[in-house]
C-alpha cells in the first residue's frame, strides 16, 4: 500500500494518505465539532458512511453554482458552524470543489478533509488546493486556492463506479501518460492504485514548482481546451474525463499537423480510441462545430481572447493555433474516428 504524499504550498502544507479499509474513513467522520457532506450515491452505496447528521447533497453543475453555495453556507450557519469546525467531504469533483470553495470562505476560512470517491479526483482534482463554482454560463470562473488539511484515498472507492466514470477517470491518467511522454506504459487493466499514485506523484512534483498556474502548471491543462468546450457543446452528455480523451487526441493531432514531433503518435491515437468506443457513446456532429467550440474557449476563466493550446513536441509547449483550417481538418477527423 502507497502510505503518505506530502503536498508542499505557500498556504497550507497537507498530505495524502492511502487507506485499506472504509472503518478508516469512518474515523473522521465521527471526529467533534465536524460536519459532513456525502454525495447521495456513496451514501447509499456505503452504509456504514451513514450518519443521521450528514449532509447529503446530489453532485451535478447545477448545485455547483451560487444557488448551491448559497444553500452550503446556510446548512453551515444552521450548525453553528465555527473557526474550530472541520468539515469531511466524501463526493467527487463536483463536491470537491463546492464545499472547498465553501470551507474558503467560511469565517475566512475553515478546515475540511477530502475524501474523494471518484476515480477522477482521487487520481488528479483532490490535490492541487483548487476549489471553484460555475457563475452564469461559465465554468468554475469562480474560485479560490485553498488547500485541504487531509486526503484520504481509498481506492476500493473506484470498484462501484460505473463503466462509464471509471473510464472518465483513466482520461486523466491518459493524459498524464502521454505529458510524461510514457503512453506505451498506460494500461488500463495495471493496479488502479499504482495508477492513481503515479499521476499524483507527477502532479505533485509540478505544484512544488508552480502551485499557483502561473507557469509549468498550465501543462496540466493538455487535453482541456478542446475538452472543456465538448462538455459545454454536448450539455455534459460527454463526460468530463472522456472530454479530456478527446481533448488530448485534438491536442496532438494538431502538433503533429504543425511538424512537431509526438513520440509514439500511434499509440497515443489508438489508446485513446480504444477507451472511448469501450464505452457505446453516441456523439453528434454539431458538438464539433469549431465556431461554436472557440466561442466557448474564449470565454473560459483562462482565456486570453486568444486559442492557446498546450502542445506536445516530445515535450509540452504553450502555442497560440491560428491556423482554422487544420483546426476544422483535425475535429472533423476525430470526429470520424471516434
Amino acid at each position: 500500500m502507497h502510505n503518505i504524499l506530502e503536498i508542499k504550498s505557500k498556504i497550507s502544507d497537507y498530505k495524502l494518505s492511502f487507506v485499506d479499509t472504509i472503518q478508516e474513513i469512518e474515523y473522521y467522520i465521527d471526529q467533534p465539532n465536524t460536519i459532513t457532506f456525502i454525495d447521495d450515491n456513496v451514501n447509499n452505496l456505503y452504509p456504514s458512511l451513514q450518519r443521521d447528521n450528514n449532509i447529503i447533497l446530489t453532485s451535478s453543475e447545477a448545485i455547483k453554482s451560487y444557488t448551491g453555495t448559497a444553500r452550503v453556507l446556510q446548512n453551515l450557519t444552521e450548525r453553528r458552524a465555527n473557526i474550530q469546525t472541520k468539515l469531511v467531504v466524501i463526493g467527487g469533483g463536483v463536491l470537491q470543489d463546492l464545499i472547498g470553495f465553501c470551507a474558503s470562505v467560511y469565517c475566512r476560512g475553515i478546515q475540511y478533509t477530502l475524501i474523494p470517491t471518484t476515480l477522477l479526483a482521487q487520481a488528479d482534482s483532490c490535490v492541487g488546493s483548487k476549489t471553484s463554482i460555475n457563475f452564469v454560463d461559465r465554468k468554475n470562473i469562480i474560485g479560490t486556492f485553498y488547500p485541504p488539511t487531509d486526503i484520504i484515498v481509498y481506492p476500493k472507492f473506484t470498484q462501484t463506479l460505473s463503466k462509464l466514470d471509471y473510464t472518465s477517470g483513466l482520461g486523466e491518467i491518459f493524459k498524464f501518460h502521454i505529458l510524461q511522454n510514457k503512453i506505451l506504459d498506460f494500461d488500463p487493466a495495471s493496479s488502479i492504485e499504482s495508477m492513481i499514485h503515479d499521476g499524483l506523484k507527477y502532479k505533485i512534483d509540478i505544484l512544488s514548482r508552480d502551485e499557483f498556474d502561473k507557469g509549468e502548471r498550465k501543462f496540466l491543462n493538455f487535453g482541456h481546451t478542446f475538452g472543456h468546450a465538448l462538455e459545454s457543446t454536448s450539455e455534459n452528455i460527454i463526460p468530463h474525463g472522456i472530454a479530456v480523451i478527446i481533448g488530448s487526441m485534438v491536442a496532438v493531432m494538431i502538433s503533429k499537423e504543425l511538424g512537431y514531433n509526438v513520440s509514439n503518435y500511434d499509440s497515443i491515437i489508438e489508446k485513446g480510441i480504444s477507451l472511448i468506443k469501450n464505452n457505446n457513446l453516441t456523439f453528434k456532429q454539431e458538438w464539433f462545430d469549431l465556431d461554436l467550440l472557440l466561442e466557448i474557449i474564449k470565454s473560459d476563466k483562462k482565456s486570453t481572447g486568444k486559442l492557446t493550446m498546450v502542445l506536445i513536441n516530445d515535450k509540452p509547449f504553450l502555442e497560440n493555433i491560428e491556423n482554422t483550417n487544420i483546426l476544422i481538418k483535425v475535429l472533423n477527423q476525430i470526429y470520424e474516428i471516434i
